[in-house]
């Protein structure tokens, strides 16, 4: 993390140009909150702050300020996204590379160049591990395991472990289904506290690069998430479930075996998904409808009273 950083020298990181005075930053805020030498966005054009700070304000284009601020001012249209990328950059304390003497690493494993792994991990057998990937405290990665470069597991997540599957005897006494597959995940990918994802099978239970996994969620065996996708708490995906590339899955959503989910799909809170999904539609309420056919029974509903 940088201290004292200027603001000509983060207008010169963004590519933008500032107005106001060039002088240090040492922290970030919200805009609410906001404090002298700190670096703060805005959205909303109409938003009021305290224009008495010393600070700088990554703003909307066009937006108007007032004659009288003591602060500087970046103009963008996302400013949300630019003071992302400023305070990851310069506001945020970096993970020391370092492998933690309590850490257990199995026979055959190839680790990466800076990678880090926390407290009382436990990484299994010929497992990879990619540069600058990151994994925190009380991890679990069983054997085989494929874990792509700069990818980032919370504490806690336990990846590789055997699927549910049986098949029952002629006594009708479930048996277990051998899951010698493994997991596969690619780069840029991050992976929630408390995490479980199956091996699969017989093949790969696969995650594409920059999906990112929020905490608590659980993929099942013989899955396939796709890349730029984002999957929110508490979901759970049953087998063989199939996501496209660059979807919203929201909290709480389940997903029965073997469905297919088409790229660009967004599926709100707590849905329940039962059958396969077109690319670029929206599922919304418990039963999951498409929002298109739910705006219709609404409308419905309304006209009947």
């Amino acid at each position: 993390m940088l201290n004292n950083i200027t603001v000509s020298e983060i207008a010169k990181f963004l590519g933008k140009e500032y107005s106001g005075n060039n002088f240090c930053l040492n922290s970030a805020c919200s805009i609410s909150k906001l404090k002298d030498n700190a670096i703060s966005f805005v959205n909303n054009k109409n938003h009021h702050f305290d224009f008495s700070k010393k600070a700088l304000i990554i703003s909307l284009n066009n937006c108007k300020t007032n004659d009288k601020s003591n602060c500087s001012f970046i103009y963008s249209s996302n400013p949300r996204l630019d003071f992302v990328k400023v305070v990851n950059e310069f506001f945020v304390s970096k993970d020391s590379v370092n492998i933690s003497e309590t850490a257990r690493i199995g026979e055959n494993c190839k680790i990466g160049k800076n990678v880090s792994i926390g407290e009382y991990c436990i990484i299994k057998d010929n497992t990879l591990i990619g540069d600058e990937t990151i994994i925190k405290n009380h991890v679990v990665i069983e054997s085989n395991t494929i874990i792509g470069k700069k990818c980032y597991i919370k504490s806690g997540s336990i990846i590789g472990e055997d699927g549910f599957g049986f098949e029952r005897d002629e006594n009708n006494i479930p048996l277990r289904f051998p899951h010698i597959g493994n997991v596969v995940i690619h780069d840029n990918v991050e992976i929630g506290s408390k995490c479980t994802i199956a091996r699969a099978a017989l093949d790969s239970t696969t995650i594409k690069n920059n999906v990112k996994i929020d905490d608590q969620v659980h993929i099942a065996h013989n899955c396939t998430i796709g890349e730029n996708t984002m999957i929110t708490a508490c979901s759970e995906l049953s087998g063989s479930v199939s996501v496209g590339q660059n979807c919203w899955i929201g909290p709480n959503c389940s997903i029965i075996d073997q469905i297919d989910i088409g790229d660009n799909t967004t599926i709100g809170i707590g849905a329940l998904i039962t059958k396969n999904v077109n690319s670029s539609t929206k599922m919304m309420g418990l039963n999951a409808l498409c929002l298109r056919d739910l705006l219709k029974l609404k409308r419905r509903i309304n006209y009947g009273k």
